[in-house]
């Protein structure tokens, strides 16, 4: 995926992966935040009136950055995948494109969902 999104656009590949995968990774975490805090005993949601959300995803950010971005790993990717035929990497793409709005659209799907059970609830 890291070399997927690396090598999309080529105006700032590495802040490209960065973004995308802490948008992708913090909107699972609130989802999965979110669930529990519906459907078990333990409020685990952040209650936004208290808790900022840009700077709960900046820190989310930087978080990601430090786990995630390794230059001599990224370059092994290059590596590893120089060799792949046009028709492999139109695939590996597809897969990912499809994974990222998979998420997108199963995160927004979550919350309608979770939205509704708690207004029922009431």
């Amino acid at each position: 995926m890291i070399y997927r999104l690396y090598h999309f656009r080529n105006d700032t590949p590495t802040f490209n992966v960065i973004i995308t995968l802490t948008g992708i990774h913090w909107a699972q975490l609130l989802d999965v935040l979110y669930i529990i805090d519906t459907f078990t005993p333990f409020q685990v949601a952040p209650d936004w009136s208290k808790y900022n959300p840009a700077v709960s995803a900046l820190l989310f950010g930087v978080i990601n950055f430090i786990l995630l971005y390794n230059k001599k790993k990224w370059k092994s990717y290059d590596e590893e995948f120089k060799n792949e035929s046009p028709r492999d990497k139109k695939i590996g793409l597809i897969l990912v494109l499809t994974y990222l709005i998979g998420t997108i659209i199963l995160s927004f799907v979550l919350m309608i969902v979770v939205g509704e059970y708690k207004a029922s609830l009431k």
